[in-house]
């Protein structure tokens, strides 16, 4: 095991590099675990509404509107450590705030937007600390190590988030209020990690400004735009992905309200089905990361979008088949455990297509943009789709939801046959990559 995840052959800086970097993603696995049960926590221990759930996944996703905003500031920025300090406080500190909720708080509608307001704050690391993260690292890690090392951390990263999750979740099925002091404490673990990554080494540079903040951002956006219309094959990869996007947006708040008030699901039970999805994921993962490399990503894409759709198909399902069993206090549903796995290919092959499928249609030198598309796309979808999954949920019911959803799926699967059939080249050779 220590041979497997701590590398031989590392050069001094990288193994300095590599034991601080893993340990700050260990500490900062709590408080992952933590949010990921925020909606659920929201709707069972808050009383939230329906609508206001939906909320919740969206102003996670609206956040990656800013990613251009970000990406000019961070390269503007001269002191890289400091603007990471700033960032550690202003996502990680509302979090304190908490402890203000009590139960005679449950049902306010003002401690529910109080709610989504620091869980707001919180949903800005990963446009605002992740790109600052990766320049540190790719400072530190050789290009034929970057991967290998940046994997390993992330396998026991998610490995820690498995047994973070179903802590906080057995502590939250002893008491629904014990949030209020559960996320400070992992936002106290979260802020020591990230001042440890902070002794990473790193050399500024001076940074070049030949423009204003305002030419710079609208220069990006019309670069943007410029090679969504030029470059064929990689529009029908993000038109594929809206189409997924709409998919996954409409089922997922549906599927925290299908799992508290049709199936009364427990935290412990919730806690359950996502390390069921989340382990498998991982033992899948290898495997996926040798067969993107092998194939075309929008055939990749078809396969991914396919793996959510038939989980969709048997969520939706466990309505009419609620046949189960009860095992040392979890609710296990035949329909959800076969549903998860389906998640489980899922999120391995997701994790693969959304951080690096863009780069397969760009030379090395477009990589930041074609990425910097991806994540405001994401934004733009996720600004309207959650709202309008509830707003469908509740003429329609659970089962058509999910179904509904699932055609999006179908069409996201089209759209990238369609694209590979009209365009077999992918790789940017005869397109807009060149774009600037």
């Amino acid at each position: 095991m220590k041979s497997l995840f701590f590398p031989k052959g590392l050069n001094e800086r990288e193994n300095k590099a590599y034991r601080l970097h893993l340990t700050a993603e260990l500490l900062e696995a709590f408080s992952i675990g933590a949010i990921g049960l925020t909606e659920f926590v929201f709707l069972k221990s808050l009383n939230g509404s329906s609508y206001l759930v939906g909320v919740i996944l969206q102003v996670s996703l609206i956040v990656m509107l800013f990613s251009v905003i970000f990406n000019q500031l961070i390269r503007r920025t001269g002191d890289k450590k400091r603007l990471y300090k700033i960032s550690i406080w202003v996502t990680k500190l509302p979090l304190f705030l908490l402890i203000f909720f009590t139960p005679d708080t449950r049902g306010g509608l003002f401690f529910h937007y109080f709610f989504i307001g620091i869980y707001l704050a919180y949903s800005f690391t990963k446009p605002f600390m992740m790109p600052l993260m990766n320049m540190m690292l790719k400072q530190n890690y050789l290009g034929k190590n970057f991967g290998d090392l940046y994997s390993k951390v992330a396998t026991l990263n998610k490995l820690t988030v498995v047994a973070a999750t179903f802590i906080i979740g057995s502590l939250l099925d002893f008491d629904n209020f014990s949030f209020r002091y559960i996320y400070p404490f992992t936002a106290v673990l979260s802020m020591i990690g990230g001042y440890i990554f902070l002794r990473i080494p790193y050399d500024d540079k001076e940074p070049e400004i030949k423009q204003s903040l305002v030419k710079s951002i609208g220069g990006s956006f019309s670069n943007m735009a410029e090679v969504v219309r030029k470059n064929k094959p990689y529009r029908d990869f993000e038109a594929g992905f809206m189409f997924y996007g709409f998919s996954f947006m409409i089922a997922f708040p549906v599927m925290t309200i299908f799992f508290n008030d049709a199936l009364g699901l427990s935290y412990s039970s919730v806690a359950f089905y996502k390390n069921q999805a989340t382990l498998m994921s991982l033992i899948i993962l290898p495997f996926m990361g040798k067969y993107i490399e092998k194939t075309d990503p929008r055939k990749f894409g078809m396969m991914t979008f396919a793996s959510l759709g038939m989980f969709l198909v048997f969520l939706g399902i466990t309505e009419y088949w609620g046949v189960h069993f009860e095992f040392m206090g979890l609710q296990l549903y035949y329909s959800l455990l076969i549903a998860h796995m389906f998640l489980a290919v899922f999120f391995a092959m997701m994790l693969l297509l959304w951080n690096i499928g863009s780069a397969y249609f760009c030379h090395g030198d477009d990589v930041s943009t074609y990425q910097s598309i991806h994540i405001t796309l994401t934004g733009v979808r996720g600004a309207i789709a959650p709202l309008i999954g509830v707003g469908i949920y509740t003429y329609i019911g659970y089962f058509s939801t999910f179904m509904l959803s699932s055609l999006f799926v179908v069409l996201a699967v089209g759209v990238m046959y369609y694209s590979m059939k009209k365009y077999p080249d992918h790789n940017g050779t005869n397109n807009s990559s060149k774009v600037k």
